[in-house]
């Protein structure tokens, strides 16, 4: 039952994301790597939540290798954790650049 939480919540906002956003990002948003990366990074934040958790739940290689893994694991990451984006990581969650 905990695991139709993250996916739910990736349904809904790739259909948000999709209503006000370019083509690219509806693209990005609607592959099956981004809702794997969005499960990951909702998991690692609210892993993180707890007292003195270090895990991290992330597929490094689809991290660096798949934009739309990359772009679903900073948006479950940033949803579940209720925090913004920050500048480290660009600020960016959807289409981002990671040489910029």
């Amino acid at each position: 039952m905990s695991i139709l939480r993250p996916i739910a919540a990736a349904s809904l906002i790739a259909v948000l994301l999709a209503a006000c956003a370019s083509d690219d990002v509806e693209t990005l948003s609607q592959e099956p790597g981004f809702q794997a990366g969005y499960g990951d990074g909702c998991a690692t934040a609210t892993e993180e939540d707890k007292s003195f958790s270090t895990k991290r739940q992330r597929d490094e290689y689809l991290f660096e290798n798949d934009r739309a893994y990359r772009a679903g694991w900073r948006q479950g990451y940033l949803q579940c954790s209720h925090r913004d984006a920050e500048t480290h990581d660009g600020g960016l969650i959807l289409g981002d650049d990671r040489n910029n």
